[in-house]
């Protein structure tokens, strides 16, 4: 089937990616004429772990085409919008974007065209489809398709999906959500066809909630570092509970990208302006900064002496970074990408450089995107270049370089003596050897073995090592 698909960005490329795969041809249009011509030549505007080769794949075989025209080709049964949702006033979701890319379509579309929103929509979204869509009988099917796709593992996602859901506007839509579904045809999943109402709700809760697991840890870690306990040994004891499970239970810097943030946001002022209570909604966005202000603090007194994190909780360590030079190794939400959208690392940087401090960062892959989101923000290509002279090295971003680092050279090159980790990838014994003070975020020293030991659990016959998801 020929599918004409609206915005070339990364859920846009990766589903175009993933359609070839599946056998469809597929005609990319975005309105950046110059994001056009790269893809054209092979260049991949996102970084993505293997897409820009099955870019290039798709391309050389004639299966995937990219072009400005914002039109579908006469001869394409479906098309599907990828444009962007960005936060709108009072932290909302903006659908101008999905609402101007399908009235191009319906200017243009025969009643048979399916027109799939793979976007992500705010709740009010499906009523604003159907009222564009009020007066024309005869128009195109509209049906919704939202993605679960995690930026760093995008195509295997897509490959093999947890569930395939698609939602549809009115009752005269259902028969496009049998189309929109058999476009996944050769991909073995769940699959849930509803009204698109309930599979709007289903995107925005799966995404809040996993926010909430992810803020829940990072408050269990600071609970951990209070009291001596190790975060890694309790959250693997949490997720041998079927009913909890351990994905998005590790504790980190906060959670970011561009989904966690804006739609824990956007779904609490939805509950708001429909006179819902949800205190637990409003809370995951608050915790989320609340953290991060909290590794501020904290960050300040293990700089200025404070040697154990359980000793160190005064919300005053942020006046103690006055003057100095911090190094953040990592920019990106997450390792495996280059987004800075909503980046942990530069909430970080933000609260640093507020607190007086300087603050020099490196990323494998980020640089780029950050500069350009945070132009106050210093940074250098090396984390040679990042640590040099620096009190303090935070590492935020869970590279896995970042895991076999020569501290002895990086300790030779700094003024200060502490690496904070906040992801728990540095080697203590590595660090130790050099001479520099370790902190990592609720990972306290213990006699104790962790799961992964089979000595360190009754049931250990049965236990299989534990690693955590990427959030």
């Amino acid at each position: 089937m020929h599918l004409y698909l609206v915005g070339a960005g990364p859920v846009g490329l990766v589903t175009a990616v993933g359609m070839t795969k599946l056998g469809h041809h597929v005609t990319v249009a975005d309105i950046d004429r110059r994001r056009i011509e790269n893809l054209r030549a092979g260049v991949s505007p996102i970084y993505e772990p293997g897409l820009a080769e099955a870019i290039q794949e798709e391309a050389g075989s004639g299966h995937l085409r990219f072009t400005t025209e914002l039109s579908p080709p006469a001869d394409a049964a479906c098309s599907i919008v990828t444009v962007s949702t960005p936060v709108g006033p009072g932290g909302t979701l903006s659908t101008a974007n999905v609402e101007a890319a399908v009235r191009v379509i319906f200017e243009v579309a025969p009643p048979d065209h399916v027109i799939v929103i793979r976007s992500t929509l705010p709740i009010e979204g499906v009523d604003r489809l159907v009222a564009l869509r009020a007066g024309r009988p005869d128009g195109a099917a509209i049906v919704t398709n939202p993605e679960f796709l995690r930026e760093g593992s995008a195509l295997a996602d897509f490959e093999r999906p947890d569930r395939i859901v698609v939602g549809w506007l009115e009752r005269r839509d259902i028969g496009a959500a049998g189309v929109a579904l058999a476009l996944y045809d050769g991909i073995s999943a769940p699959t849930l066809v509803a009204d698109a109402r309930s599979v709007t709700l289903i995107k925005l809760a799966s995404n809040v909630f996993l926010a909430a697991k992810i803020a829940y840890a990072n408050e269990l870690a600071r609970l951990c570092d209070a009291v001596g306990a190790d975060i890694g040994t309790v959250v693997d004891g949490l997720g041998l509970d079927a009913r909890i499970g351990r994905a998005f239970l590790t504790a980190g810097p906060g959670f970011g990208g561009s989904c966690l943030p804006d739609q824990a946001v956007a779904l609490s002022v939805a509950a708001a302006v429909r006179g819902v209570a949800t205190p637990l909604l409003d809370a995951v966005s608050r915790s989320n900064d609340a953290h991060q202000r909290a590794i501020i603090d904290l960050l300040g007194q293990l700089i200025d002496g404070g040697a154990d994190p359980a000793r160190v909780n005064s919300p005053r360590g942020a006046t103690l970074l006055v003057g100095r030079r911090i190094a953040l190794l990592g920019l990106a939400f997450k390792a495996n990408t280059d987004d800075v959208r909503v980046s942990p690392a530069l909430a970080l940087a933000r609260h640093l450089r507020a607190a007086g401090a300087t603050v020099v960062a490196t990323d494998p892959r980020a640089v780029p995107r950050a500069r350009i989101a945070d132009p106050e923000l210093v940074t250098v290509t090396t984390v040679e270049l990042a640590v040099e002279a620096s009190d303090a090295v935070v590492v935020v971003t869970e590279w896995p370089e970042y895991g076999e680092l020569d501290w002895r050279d990086l300790a030779r090159r700094m003024r200060g003596d502490l690496v904070y980790d906040t992801r728990g990838i540095v080697s203590q014994e590595r660090v130790r050897e050099a001479g520099l003070r370790l902190a990592s975020l609720g990972r306290a020293d213990h006699p104790m073995t962790s799961m992964s030991n089979p000595a360190s659990c009754d049931r250990s016959r049965s236990v299989r090592s534990l690693s955590p998801s990427p959030a």
